[in-house]
């Protein structure tokens, strides 16, 4: 009896030692396969080292090099310092934030000479314009936001009165008087401001300054619609602020003449008829009739 009890025994310890053993196996298998799905690919990276204004010639302090995930980085990223730098590395043309990804549309080309020609586009232009404090939108035009222009002129007028008309939309501001720094948030009243146009853009300004008066209109950042253009004239100004000149229908009043009564006495009945003209009262005989 006792040997039966302490082979059950063993029995049951082997039985034991193994499940443990293969549970341990899959939960160690399990977890290596977790761990391994769960490691993210990373790649390096340049970002920059700080705030960095537009003007700032990159060098080996301004940019450093971290580890990203490689899923879903921008395209144009740079991994090598050397690569990015180059001979003579490139200028900062918009505004860079610390730990801010590094791509090639907010830098000049290698080698680029500092101040404005490195932040316009290729197939651009910079055109400048005079403007006053009012058609300048009272300085709150700056460097880096978007108007319209406006010409207010006689051209095309069969009347030769002024028109206004919508020259060109959605500009970029490259700069105001001769700064160029988009830094700057306060209102400045300036004398000119530059604007970054196509090529027949530019000459359709130079004509423009020529043959009337220049206003801008500013956009809103994040507004780049562009709306049918229109004309406005004087005529425009006369009518309501629909746009549509309302025609008001007057009614005269006729005086209508009365008709004449006549009262026909009958005992004490009394009673009053209309008389039409040209026909005898009812019961009234003629002179013609009574002779």
């Amino acid at each position: 009896m006792q040997k039966k009890a302490l082979l059950l025994l063993l029995i049951a310890i082997i039985m034991g030692g193994l499940v443990t053993i293969l549970v341990n196996t899959l939960l160690t298998r399990e977890v290596k396969e977790r761990g391994e799905g769960a490691v993210m690919q990373t790649t390096k990276v340049l970002v920059a080292t700080s705030d960095l204004k537009t003007g700032t010639r990159l060098d080996k302090l301004t940019v450093k090099q971290i580890d990203l995930p490689a899923e879903n980085l921008p395209e144009g990223t740079y991994s090598d310092v050397g690569t990015l730098l180059g001979e003579k590395p490139p200028i900062v043309i918009k505004k860079l934030y610390k730990n801010e990804i590094i791509l090639p549309y907010k830098l000049s080309p290698q080698g680029a000479r500092g101040g404005l020609p490195p932040k316009i586009s290729e197939d651009r232009r910079a055109a400048t314009i005079s403007v006053t404090e009012i058609t300048g939108v009272a300085g709150f035009v700056l460097p880096g936001t978007f108007v319209d222009v406006l010409l207010t002129s006689d051209v095309g007028q069969r009347d030769k009165k002024l028109a206004s008309r919508t020259l060109l939309q959605n500009v970029p501001v490259l700069g105001v008087d001769q700064s160029s720094s988009e830094d700057e948030d306060d209102p400045q009243v300036v004398n000119a401001v530059t604007l970054e146009v196509t090529p027949r853009d530019g000459k359709k300004l130079a004509l423009a300054q020529e043959v009337g008066k220049l206003s801008l209109l500013l956009r809103n950042e994040i507004d780049a619609s562009i709306l049918v253009k229109d004309l406005v004239t004087t005529k425009t100004l006369q009518e309501d602020p629909s746009g549509i000149t309302k025609k008001v229908k007057v009614y005269k009043r006729v005086r209508r003449t009365p008709s004449p009564t006549v009262e026909i006495i009958r005992g004490l009945d009394v009673e009053k008829q209309k008389v039409k003209e040209g026909k005898p009262l009812s019961g009234e005989t003629t002179k013609k009739e009574g002779k």
